[in-house]
């Protein structure tokens, strides 16, 4: 049983891992490292009471975090109430460091069993450990109902505002637009972030006029702002954001929100940076890849790979985490050869319309962006789930972090949907 619990934590590490990578999809993490942890977990589920009292509790305290998550996971797949109540103890009384990966499993957890439970324990709990079942709550797409807090303060600690702002995604309207009115006017960026966000979901034309205003500013919510305009924009706001990539201060940001454009124009800006610009040609080499579908692979300077870098998934999970969104991943290490690209772009251009957008080189659908989301790079998911929460005015908020079988009914739900497959700004799909 020891070895399940190894083999457990092997994966659970490697999944979130994955969850943040450029070499790994969605289906591929689903018959990876997923299947794997949970075969592991059925494992040790399968031990019974003796396997718990020997070797899973005593994990959730142990020195080796990497095993608290998986422990806690064949804890509540278990049917035990001695279980849920010291686990419940742990995700909000428990030492700091093991909150998140408890917090993890229950995420990861049957909501039907649990949701009833937790909600009740929302208004019992200081602010810290609401803010874990507020995000537990958010992961299950459940209505927090009167656990949700109406007002916060500006001495409320910001992981509490942006927990309660995820929240709000899946409460009624009222609440949900006071709390992104509160947080769009917020000291932290963090909180700022999360209220754009929350608030393009809901269709607040407050965060629409927010994210124009914040175009390139530094700080998460400038990045959210510079790829909702990318992503949603009319034709005036992709000259603000090609004004924008001149500023060198922040380059980077606007040319990786330029890869969600989908735009013929953003391409050309694109492969004059990676003609003009060696250090970061493989960032905009990336991004034009997103609209064209190029294989870079073909296009690398391999023999000049940084040997000591780390894989892009690590980097990946260190920017941004496989359980929060950050708007800007590093690009796998590598530099690109600028005329092979652009050789490349003088015969495929005219098949891009000027007017047209692009996901990897087909014009832009519902189908396309599911299949970018099922098929492509798992670090580039939270942004085009974001785009399909506005454009569904949160009908479809894709949970990109959950169980892969759960995603992919998710996703399924989107031909249901008939969602509107013409280039409507996101101006257009504000209602309040």
């Amino acid at each position: 049983m020891q070895e399940h619990l190894d083999e457990a934590a092997f994966h659970w590490r490697q999944r979130e891992r994955a969850l943040a990578s450029w070499e790994e999809s969605l289906e591929e993490v689903a018959e990876g490292d997923e299947a794997r942890l949970l075969a592991h977990v059925e494992g040790l589920v399968i031990g019974g009471a003796p396997v718990a009292k020997r070797l899973l509790l005593p994990a959730l305290e142990g020195e080796d975090l990497w095993q608290v998550g998986p422990a806690a996971l064949a804890l509540l797949e278990s049917e035990g109430a001695a279980s849920l109540v010291l686990l419940l103890r742990g995700l909000t009384e428990g030492p700091e460091e093991s909150r998140p990966e408890i917090r993890r499993a229950f995420e990861l957890a049957d909501r039907s069993r649990f949701e009833a439970l937790l909600l009740p324990q929302v208004a019992r709990v200081g602010p810290e450990a609401q803010a874990m079942l507020l995000e537990v709550l958010t992961a299950w797409q459940a209505d927090p109902g009167t656990a949700l807090p109406r007002t916060l303060g500006a001495d409320d600690a910001p992981a509490l505002w942006e927990a309660a702002l995820r929240s709000a995604r899946f409460t009624t309207r009222p609440v949900a637009e006071g709390l992104v009115r509160q947080g769009l006017a917020h000291a932290e960026d963090c909180v700022r972030c999360v209220a754009l966000e929350t608030g393009l979901i809901l269709g607040l034309h407050e965060s629409w006029h927010a994210c124009r205003r914040q175009v390139g500013a530094p700080g998460e919510a400038g990045r959210l702002a510079t790829l909702a305009l990318a992503s949603g924009g009319e034709p005036a706001d992709m000259r603000l954001l090609l004004e924008a990539a001149e500023a060198s201060r922040l380059r980077e940001d606007v040319l990786w929100a330029l890869g969600f454009s989908g735009r013929r124009v953003a391409a050309e800006a694109l492969v004059d940076v990676m003609q003009r610009e060696e250090a970061v040609s493989r960032l905009a080499a990336e991004a034009f890849a997103i609209i064209t579908g190029l294989d870079l692979t073909e296009h690398l300077l391999t023999d000049e790979l940084d040997d000591e870098a780390p894989s892009s998934a690590e980097e990946g999970a260190g920017e941004m985490g496989a359980a929060t969104g950050a708007w800007r991943v590093p690009p796998p290490p590598g530099r690109v050869r600028a005329a092979s690209v652009c050789a490349w772009w003088q015969k495929a251009r005219t098949r891009f319309d000027e007017r047209g957008r692009f996901v990897r080189g087909v014009p832009w659908s519902p189908a396309a962006v599911s299949a970018e989301l099922t098929h492509g790079p798992a670090c580039l998911r939270p942004v085009w789930a974001l785009e399909l929460a506005v454009r569904t005015r949160g009908a479809l908020q894709v949970a990109t972090t959950a169980r892969v079988a759960f995603q992919l009914r998710q996703l399924q739900g989107l031909v249901a949907l008939r969602l509107d497959s013409t280039l409507r700004g996101f101006d257009s799909l504000m209602t309040a």
